[in-house]
């Protein structure tokens, strides 16, 4: 199943040219990279990259995952927290940009829950679009919310370092969350309508053009899924890599592609078949 999917999708996913402005910023100079149009992100040819460096870990809910509704309402959050770095001079890096990330990366989780659940909707947790614009403030205060809260070892959901020392590991595991947290997301499910709210907590990569044949980058994301209306994990994945390019298609845009793999594994595991390891 997973084989057919990306055949099918990966060329389509290939077509997106992201180049929207703002964000975030990971570096000086950042604020404008969005705003050179895109004129050379046409065909020209595929962007090959090899994965170096490699880190991962994920770990699920076995109960909220059992019980996993596939027809009901998920709330589609933008990515938390953004760091966009580059070099000060870059050659590949005029569609670069906070949100250009943020954007591809939703193309990649809306292909992932079409074909893990093509009967769940997925509503865009935006105003303007499924939120009025009056909820901006609101919206804004709840991504601050959410990446102070308390979650694995006493840290702050943003915090990288619990997934980074445990990589490799793959476990299952029902967390119990802060009354504070948990009730941060029964609002979230109360307020919207929803049951479950996929959340990309936080992103950072860094464009380097020294790397590989035509450039690379570094990639670090935490990914969850949640119910919101139990106020729990259904499952959580963190990712960390090095790409490289192999080919002389710099990677001006669908830097997300390596991840998709790594996300649609926890998607299309049966967790009944596997043991914590």
């Amino acid at each position: 199943m997973k084989k057919s999917f990306f055949v099918a999708v990966l060329p389509l996913l290939f077509l997106a040219c992201a180049g929207s402005s703002g964000g975030e910023a990971g570096s000086a100079g950042d604020s404008g990279m969005g705003d050179a149009p895109c004129k050379e992100c046409g065909a020209r040819g595929e962007i090959k990259l090899k994965i170096t460096g490699e880190k991962s870990y994920r770990e699920w809910n076995e109960l909220a995952y059992g019980r996993l509704d596939s027809s009901a309402v998920v709330g589609v959050l933008p990515t938390l927290k953004v760091l966009a770095g580059r070099p000060e001079t870059c050659r590949m890096c005029h569609s670069y940009s906070a949100d250009a990330l943020d954007f591809d990366l939703a193309h990649i989780e809306d292909s992932l829950f079409v074909a893990a659940f093509p009967k769940m909707r997925r509503e865009l947790l935006l105003p303007g679009m499924r939120l009025p614009e009056s909820d901006s403030l609101y919206m804004d205060s709840l991504s601050a919310q959410l990446l102070r809260s308390e979650f694995a070892d006493g840290k702050k959901l943003e915090d990288f370092t619990p997934w980074q020392e445990r990589d490799g590991i793959e476990q299952k595991l029902s967390r119990q969350l802060p009354d504070k947290f948990r009730n941060i997301l029964n609002e979230l499910a109360s307020r919207y309508e929803l049951r479950y709210v996929s959340m990309p907590v936080r992103l950072d990569v860094y464009m380097d053009p020294d790397l590989g044949s035509s450039g690379g980058y570094t990639w670090k994301i935490l990914w969850c899924l949640w119910d919101a209306r139990y106020g729990e994990l259904v499952f959580l994945v963190y990712s960390e890599f090095t790409a490289e390019t192999t080919s002389r298609v710099a990677p001006e845009k669908e830097w997300s592609v390596p991840f998709a793999p790594r996300l649609w594994k926890m998607f299309s595991t049966d967790l009944k078949k596997i043991e914590n390891h």
